[in-house]
């Protein structure tokens, strides 16, 4: 009885060595329709998720400079005030002027 069992184990190993190996399990990864689809229900309003902070969306920000478009700065060339305001030396500088309100 226990070389039968010692049998039949050994006859196991070698159906279980002999089987075919088991296919690779496909990709996991999300395409990039998929990849839309949870960043539009994460964050419902716009943005995207924000990495390392669950829950949290970037609300689409615009990431340029808040300068951007604007002409450079010109301190020799003074140009007029618009009207409802005078000109003014800016507090702590000799060669800068702010136009304030009247």
């Amino acid at each position: 009885m226990r070389l039968c069992r010692i049998f039949c184990a050994a006859l196991t190993l070698l159906a279980a060595e002999s089987a075919p190996a088991a296919p690779a399990e496909p990709s996991r990864r999300p395409n990039a329709a998929q990849l839309e689809a949870i960043r539009r229900w994460l964050c419902p309003h716009g943005g995207a998720p924000v990495r390392g902070v669950p829950g949290r969306c970037d609300r689409g920000l615009d990431r340029s400079p808040w300068d951007n478009g604007l002409p450079a700065p010109q301190r020799e060339a003074m140009a007029a005030c618009p009207a409802g305001t005078r000109p003014v030396l800016a507090r702590g500088h000799r060669d800068i002027i702010r136009c304030l309100p009247d």
